[in-house]
């Protein structure tokens, strides 16, 4: 391990420092900037589709409020739904962020939870960073001077670098356990945030005091490399949906197996 982490007072590397944080900085505005500006699955029908569903709909009595957005005059694909902040129909809708101020759904899915990665990877650096400078600025000693001394010290010392890390340590927690939400309902349950908080409401969903069952999950290991389009040289097929445009639970899974070893 570099020296510069074992001893934060000594010059800190480049390439083990400046150079990771620097990497990280640009992951981080990239895929927020995708996360922001990119269709999230915006469900898209002309006025002559639009006619032409209400049409098919009514005549086969199919004009139900499950499958047909009375604001879009749309046939909603199965996993979406209408957001009402952006008043649109979303594909895979997972929920609409605030942070990002866009919705979160098939087409930015991903580049969502690359964000929540390098943002807590980012604030990570920042509290290492203030470490760094009670080390190198700071005349006191953790080890020999114990907690509440130390903590006096510090705050004495510099103030504003203290609030910086308590505020680093308070989003490092809120962001980690959306995280682990995130990855628990794409790995374990193969379902979005809207179909997790709402299952009942939709057919397709068995829902227990316990347990959700979804006929998306087909196991942690698929639903990973299906999600993340992961395919590392052919040794992972990933299943890809468009969601924009499918209605039911069967789908073509043809263009893969969600993970095989070659």
């Amino acid at each position: 391990m570099s020296s510069a982490f074992l001893n934060p007072a000594a010059h800190l590397p480049f390439a083990t420092v400046h150079l990771p944080f620097l990497i990280n900085s640009l992951a981080l505005f990239y895929n927020f900037g995708k996360s922001w500006k990119s269709d999230p699955g915006i469900i898209k029908a002309s006025e002559e589709q639009k006619k032409k569903t209400i049409v098919e709909l009514a005549e086969t009595g199919s004009l139900d409020l499950s499958i047909f957005c009375s604001t879009c005059l749309i046939r909603k694909p199965i996993r979406s739904k209408h957001c009402a902040v952006c008043n649109r129909c979303i594909a895979k809708f997972d929920h609409h962020c605030p942070w990002v101020g866009n919705c979160v759904g098939s087409g930015n899915h991903r580049y969502f939870m690359g964000y929540l990665f390098f943002l807590l990877c980012m604030i990570c650096w920042m509290m290492y960073g203030c470490i760094c400078y009670w080390r190198i600025h700071c005349s006191t000693s953790y080890a020999k001077d114990g907690f509440w001394l130390y903590l006096t010290q510090i705050a004495s010392c510099s103030p504003w670098m203290l609030w910086m890390f308590l505020n680093s340590v308070f989003h490092f927690m809120w962001v980690a356990v959306l995280i682990m939400c995130q990855l628990y309902q794409i790995a374990a349950l193969g379902i979005t945030t809207n179909e997790r908080m709402n299952a009942r409401r939709y057919k397709h969903f068995k829902v227990t005091a316990t347990s959700i069952e979804s006929p998306f999950n087909h196991g942690c290991f698929r639903n990973l490399a299906d999600f993340f389009e992961i395919r590392c040289c052919g040794l992972f097929r990933p299943v890809t949906v468009d969601w924009t445009t499918q209605y039911t639970i069967e789908y073509d899974q043809t263009s893969g197996s969600g993970y095989q070893l070659v």
